[in-house]
């Protein structure tokens, strides 16, 4: 049905994990008197991997509270979210898959890409471009002070015809 990338507030003390407005709306809609009521409705998913559940029921059920808070107008998930969060060590960046097969709902989760250590990062390539020579004087002058790069007009200063330049 749909993915989300968890936030700090997603995963913090806040327990409670806000679902985008429009996939509320199309794959969770709550009836008229479960919206209205602080207490919401209950979702039940169960985990795509079989394992790990909590929240009562099953040991492959995660069990939610879904409710519409009116005063900041957005969607949530409340209890047993923050359990869900502890068992599955969530943290700001994984993502959480909400999927849905026949009547079944399903919850499942994935780290965040781990970020490349400093020093495996590409560095920065030091290129030298050197100016074509030119017969006119007057546009030999020009072509000292202006080379055009990638549609860009870079301004040169001095009489040096070879560039550094950095990328």
């Amino acid at each position: 049905m749909f993915e989300k990338v968890v936030t700090p507030s997603d995963v913090g003390k806040l327990n409670r994990l806000v679902v985008p407005k429009h996939y509320a709306e199309k794959y969770f809609p709550l009836r008229a008197a479960a919206r209205s009521s602080p207490e919401g409705t209950v979702l039940c998913f169960e985990d795509a991997r079989g394992g790990g559940g909590g929240g009562g029921g099953g040991g492959d059920t995660w069990r939610f509270r879904y409710s519409y808070w009116s005063s900041s107008q957005s969607y949530v998930i409340t209890k047993g979210w923050s359990r869900f969060v502890r068992e599955k060590r969530l943290s700001a960046g994984d993502t959480v898959s909400f999927c849905r097969a026949g009547g079944r709902l399903f919850i499942d989760c994935r780290r965040r890409a781990a970020t490349v250590p400093s020093s495996l990062a590409p560095q920065a390539a030091l290129i030298k471009v050197q100016l074509p020579s030119v017969v006119d004087e007057k546009e030999a002058a020009r072509d000292r002070r202006c080379l055009r790069l990638f549609g860009v007009d870079l301004q040169l200063r001095g009489e040096t015809p070879a560039l550094d330049l950095q990328l």
